[in-house]
């Protein structure tokens, strides 16, 4: 059927035009109620019921004219509202045509009006069904309110899984270098194959785990943790819990909700009060439900058992507060939905239409709406350059993307705290001690507190952008511009960052009697309060005369304006709610019952038109600004409980093709999914075998292992080896000419029994050294790609035989100890990748090293052998620490010093006594073994002085010997240090 009025094609069910707001009552309907009309006021006294006086121009587009100074506000005298002839079951009529509402002050209190009185009909059956139904109830139960309220549960826990699955990318990407996390700890790279091998088991997480684990953690719900062991030593525990602020999914689930709430609510007209109300709350009640059965279903669970060893971790999201979180994160927003498709129902989504409401809310409301969405966007930006610019400084940008959806909106709330004079509180219960970091506190001790102090600047330039917006919209809505108003905003505000602090920036991980938490302070919520009253007092004081002193500027704080509210927007929204702008003396004079509202009504008195608002004298009339729908009454032809509303409010005015929704909606959905279809199908194709691929893989590897970029290859393949054995498989190593390998290229990916081989082939010195490289799949990546690893990494191994005296080697320019090598004896067992290598013991000014060039092959092990030379310094100090220990030797008082070259032999101990030694010739050393660290010298000479017993006389006497001082050598913390050999004694 089409519209009578416009002519546009319209719905059987629809009761109203969804272009033009004209009833579509048939015509048996149209000439049953004119009976009805007859017998109460004509109709002409309801259409002639007084409106708003327009005071400003016609509106239009353009942009208002700047002002010179502000004005002060007069109060015109304001009509009474005139109740309007009720129709008997009529819908409320949208207005035709209608002025658009226009800034005035608060009206007055209303005049005494005379009534008038509607007489009642006298049903023509009883109907006790009606009477016993609750209006609210009848109103839940009709499809279309359980159907909204299905949208907006369905659309909501969508969003937020969907945002979930992206979150737990984040995981994945950790899961990829968890191998190589451990392999830092000797041993325990091949713990799975361990395991396996010798008949263990184990078992991961899998998808749907952690899908709902990281939506748990997204609402700010409670996460569990479960532990046990057994055999080795039994144990558990279940006193661990950790909480994460909200993040993106639980935005994406107040989102969800609102935006499927609207979509059908504004539709299907449901009201806002109550049905909105209670049905906000079953949506909240069933999102909390559904998502604690999820997570009681799917823990994050994870262990492993060996012989009669187990091991055992789970992590479930079932708990009190994941319920709360989400009946309060999804009630929100299906709450928000219901509100804007009944004050904002012109608009497409919830989007646009939170966006319409936002501009033509006044006074308190607008102040703070935008205070939040300039700051909102203002640290989101400089929230989202930090993480970027920390993941990148850690080497790691793909890891900072990631963990947007976990970081978001926390992030920015905590900078916004920080760079506005607030802070950031970390507490340990478990110890009694906590700090809180403030900028003036980092200033100094933070690297990049200088960035802070940027943000300091940036939030003070937006907060006097608000604050002449703020300025600019009082000098056309003067009714707020009052000092009696400024508290408003600021409470406001403070409300806003309680929530904030308990929401958005808490966490906190408990253990037993343990509590660790990281939070912006309570006490921030009263710094954003003076923050925003610094606004609302800027605004008053200051702004005026800024505004009107920089005309260049107008049009940078003409954007503050309030936008005008369409008239038939203001019709739907009496027509839903009829106390919807009236004054609170006059809603509380009509709230009564029907029954005597009707029994006191009196037939209404010629009214008179309300004066019209004058212009300001000093400022120059504009265009642009308007009233919003909540400005003073507008009393309209609609009965006092309307009756269905229209199924689309007649504020829409958008041109639409003559096709209905279901088919354009079938037509953009198959679209967009035969579109999404084919191009996920290539670029899924393309990846697989591009990126993905193993071949792909084994390709970067090589390549990384001939530009030089050994780190890289690194972590590509597990080199499979502890930490302090892989300083030679660094980027230092290659920075030599020529120790690189080149021309690497994939000969051929042949795959049997699971297991992927790729030949691949290099040149070195030369020569053309062809490889093989195994790699299996290992998960997965990105949820659908196949993550292949590289289970023979190219290490090469080399066994150096090292002298004792030497401490280090040098390996291509870059220094190792024995702690970097696997020690036997004297043979360092060193790991490389391939390439060649120049080896050397480590001069020092003991010893020099002869370089050794070495390079590998196709086998795994090799042998290299350095050389090394004595110094001459190592001559002079040997003998040297050889003469200072002989002296030594030399002052024992016995015929034969122990351990010392030299002696006499007696036979009767007591017939010798006083026994004297001196070196009369220090031997010389005659060969230095640098290999065994020993050396050999020629004769020296020791004479003994000594008395013996000739009798009861005791004579003196003297003898020599001549001896060889032979022996081994040590060289420790620059010092030489002698052993004398025991063989090497001559007497």
């Amino acid at each position: 059927m089409s519209c009578p009025n416009c002519g546009k094609p319209t719905d059987k069910e629809s009761r109203f035009c969804g272009f033009c707001g004209s009833p579509l009552t048939p015509p048996q309907a149209a000439e049953a109620a004119e009976p009805a009309t007859s017998d109460a006021a004509p109709a002409d006294t309801a259409q002639e019921a007084p409106t708003e006086a327009i005071t400003s121009a016609p509106v239009t587009a353009s942009t208002p004219a700047t002002p010179t100074a502000p004005t002060t506000p007069t109060a015109p005298a304001a009509s009474a509202p005139v109740p309007d002839a009720p129709a008997a079951s009529a819908a409320p009529v949208a207005p035709q045509n209608q002025p658009t509402q226009q800034f005035q002050t608060a009206p007055a209190a209303p005049q005494e009006q005379p009534t008038q009185q509607f007489p009642t009909a006298a049903p023509a059956a009883p109907a006790p069904q009606q009477t016993a139904t609750n209006p609210t109830v009848a109103a839940l139960t009709k499809p279309e309110s359980i159907a909204t309220m299905g949208a907006g549960l369905g659309i909501g826990l969508a969003a937020a899984l969907v945002l979930a699955l992206l979150g737990s990318i984040a995981f994945f990407f950790a899961g990829d270098n968890l191998e190589g996390t451990l392999s830092d700890i000797p041993g325990m790279s091949s713990v799975s194959n361990m395991l396996t091998d010798s008949g263990g088991d184990y078992n991961t997480p899998n998808i749907l785990q952690i899908v709902i684990t990281v939506l748990v953690m997204g609402i700010s719900g409670s996460l569990n943790m479960t532990t046990g062991a057994s055999g080795f030593s039994d144990y558990s525990d279940n006193g661990t819990h950790l909480c994460l602020p909200v993040g993106l999914p639980g935005i994406a689930l107040m989102l969800g909700a609102a935006f499927g709430i609207y979509m059908l609510a504004r539709k299907h007209a449901v009201h806002f009060k109550w049905t909105g109300v209670i049905g906000s709350g079953i949506v909240g009640l069933l999102s909390g439900l559904v998502i604690v059965v999820l997570a009681a279903a799917l823990p994050l669970s994870a262990g492993g058992s060996y012989g009669p060893f187990s091991a055992s971790v789970s992590l479930s999201g079932a708990s009190f507060r994941t319920f709360f979180m989400a009946f309060v994160l999804a009630g929100l927003g299906a709450l928000a939905g219901y509100a804007l498709a009944q004050y904002a129902p012109d608009s497409g989504n919830v989007f646009t239409a939170g966006w319409r409401w936002a501009h033509r809310v006044r006074g308190f409301v607008r102040t703070f709406v935008e205070a939040v969405a300039m700051y909102g966007a203002l640290f989101l930006v400089l929230g989202l350059i930090a993480l970027i610019a920390v993941a990148a400084s850690a080497g790691n940008v793909l890891a900072g993307v990631l963990l947007i959806p976990l970081l978001l909106p926390a992030l920015p709330f905590i900078l916004h705290s920080m760079a506005s004079l607030g802070g950031i509180s970390a507490a340990f219960s478990g110890s009694g001690s906590g700090i809180t970091f403030t900028l003036f506190k980092l200033t100094g001790h933070f690297q990049y507190a200088w960035a802070l102090w940027l943000c300091f600047v940036l939030f003070v330039v937006a907060t006097l952008y608000i604050a002449l917006r703020a300025s600019a919209r009082n000098m056309y809505d003067q009714y707020y511009a009052k000092w009696e108003n400024t508290w408003k905003a600021p409470v406001a505000m403070m409300a806003f960052w309680l929530v904030v602090e308990f929401a958005f920036t808490s966490f906190a991980a408990y253990y037993d009697s343990y509590k660790v938490s990281l939070t912006v302070p309570l006490w921030y919520c009263f710094v954003a309060g003076i923050w925003m009253f610094a606004v609302e007092a800027l605004a008053l004081s200051f702004g005026p005369t800024v505004i009107t002193s920089l005309p260049g500027l107008w049009r940078m704080f003409v954007g503050g304006t309030v936008q005008q509210t369409p008239q038939n927007v203001v019709d739907y929204v009496k027509a839903c709610d009829p106390q919807f702008g009236m004054p609170k003396a006059v809603r509380t004079a009509t709230a009564v019952p029907t029954v005597q509202m009707q029994q006191t009504m009196a037939q209404p008195a010629s009214t008179q038109p309300a004066p019209t608002q004058s212009a300001p004298t000093q400022t120059v009339a504009p265009t642009a600004p308007v009233a919003p729908a909540a400005s003073a009454p507008q009393p309209i032809a609609a009965p006092a409980s309307p009756a269905p509303a229209p199924v689309a409010p007649a504020a829409p005015a958008v041109e639409q093709k003559p096709l209905s929704p279901k088919a354009k909606k079938t037509i953009m959905i198959g679209g967009i999914v035969a579109i999404a279809i084919i191009a996920l199908g290539i670029i899924y194709g393309v990846l697989s075998s591009t990126v993905f691929s193993a071949k792909s893989v084994a390709e970067s590897y090589v390549s990384a292992l001939a530009g030089g970029d050994y780190d890289k290859a690194s972590s590509i393949a597990d080199p499979q080896i502890g930490k302090d054995q892989r300083k030679l498989l660094s980027n230092s190593v290659a920075k030599v000419d020529s120790a690189t390998i080149s021309n690497p290229h994939v000969d051929s990916v042949k795959t049997s029994n699971g297991t992927t081989t790729v030949a691949v082939s290099y040149t070195l010195d030369g020569t053309t050294i062809n490889e093989t490289l195994s790699l299996n799949k290992s998960g997965t990546r990105f949820l659908i790609f196949p993550n292949w690893q590289i289970t023979t990494p190219l290490v090469k191994s080399v066994n150096v035989t090292v002298p004792d005296c030497a401490e280090a080697l040098t390996v291509n320019k870059v220094a190792v100890t024995a702690k970097n090598a696997e020690k036997n004896g004297n043979v360092w067992r060193l790991r490389l990748y391939p390439g060649m290598y120049s080896i050397a013991a480590k001069s020092t000014d003991y010893i020099s090293g002869e370089s050794t060039t070495f390079r590998t092959g196709k086998q795994n092990e090799s042998t290299v052998e350095v050389t090394v030379k004595a110094t001459s310094k190592l001559e002079s100090d040997l003998e040297g620490a050889l003469n200072a220990k002989l002296d030594k030797c030399a002052e024992s008082t016995k015929a034969s010093p122990a351990s010392c070259p030299f002696g006499y032999n007696i036979y009767d101990d007591d017939e010798y006594r006083n026994f004297a030694w001196s070196i009369s010739k220090y031997p010389e050393i005659n060969d230095i073994d640098l290999e065994n660290g020993s050396f050999t010298t020629k004769s020296g000479k020791a004479k003994l002085t000594y008395e013996w017993q000739i009798g009861d006389e005791w004579k003196p006497s003297d003898t020599s010997d001549t001896f060889h001082a032979n022996g081994s050598f040590a060289i420790k913390d620059g010092k030489v240090t002698i052993t004398f050999d025991d063989d090497g004694y001559y007497y």
